[in-house]
């Protein structure tokens, strides 16, 4: 069995104890029934109950798109807000910061986003979005790519134009066989965020730790992608380290229960 279909199972189950009268969700337009999907019209019970009114209220203030797949109880956009908005509404950020490492930092809070916009927004190219950023006091800007039950990092087909406008010009972090334009498209998910790497930034991916495949995609960072002087800029963590880290903090409250919900929802015993 393989980790997301281990995980759509514990999410199945999830799903029955916690919406028992909810139907099965249907996946795109095939009109098959999956049993961790939840019906689109209820897609919004996929935010835990502690910070839901609140998570939805910052959602449609700040007009951010929803994916496609935002009703399904994997998807890693909904994991992203139930972890993320409740410690930037709180005001907890910071506890990121020392999971990081950083000393002296604190959390610029107007500049925290969701379904953060890439460089290529400057050049009037479709964007990559991060899950998650924000910036401290001192100017560090930090991304953040989440990943749950995805295989994977993706690839995509080489797009001469795009590459010699945009990417081309942001190659400095990225080991120099990689700027072949075939190997950069083939690593294309890693190398777009990588490519937003400089002095001053850094790039983050947070995965469980039981999903080998994306565990040895983001080993290969630091081994193979990346020029040695920015390797420092980089972190790849677990779900599972950020969890206990946080939950070191919190002891008690609706964060506590988030944090426990959360726990309970997206790491299987």
């Amino acid at each position: 069995m393989t980790y997301s279909d281990k995980i759509k199972v514990h999410l199945k189950n999830y799903k029955t104890e916690n919406f028992p009268n909810l139907s099965d969700g249907i996946w795109k337009n095939n009109k098959q029934h999956y049993q961790h999907i939840l019906p689109e019209i209820n897609k919004y019970e996929n935010i835990l109950r502690p910070y839901r009114k609140k998570t939805i209220t910052f959602v449609d203030k700040c007009n951010i798109k929803l994916h496609s797949d935002f009703h399904h109880l994997n998807s890693s956009q909904a994991m992203c807000l139930n972890f993320f908005f409740p410690l930037f509404y709180e005001k907890k950020l910071e506890i990121i910061i020392d999971l990081l490492g950083f000393t002296n930092e604190k959390v610029n809070y107007k500049e925290v986003y969701f379904e953060k916009t890439g460089l290529e927004v400057q050049y009037g190219r479709k964007p990559t979005s991060f899950d998650f950023y924000f910036e401290t006091i001192s100017e560090k800007k930090i991304y953040f790519e989440i990943k749950y039950t995805e295989s994977d990092f993706g690839k995509s087909k080489i797009n001469t134009d795009k590459y010699n406008c945009v990417y081309a010009n942001f190659l400095k972090p990225i080991n120099s066989q990689f700027h072949d334009k075939q190997k950069f498209y083939n690593n294309f998910q890693i190398l777009r965020n990588l490519i937003h790497l400089n002095e001053n930034s850094y790039v983050i991916f947070i995965y469980p730790k039981d999903n080998k495949n994306i565990k040895k995609n983001a080993e290969r960072v630091k081994a193979d992608f990346l020029m040695p002087n920015f390797h420092n800029h980089f972190y790849a963590m677990t779900w599972e380290e950020c969890i206990d880290k946080v939950s070191n903090f919190i002891f008690d409250g609706n964060l506590k229960v988030q944090l426990d919900d959360f726990r309970k929802k997206y790491i299987p015993d």
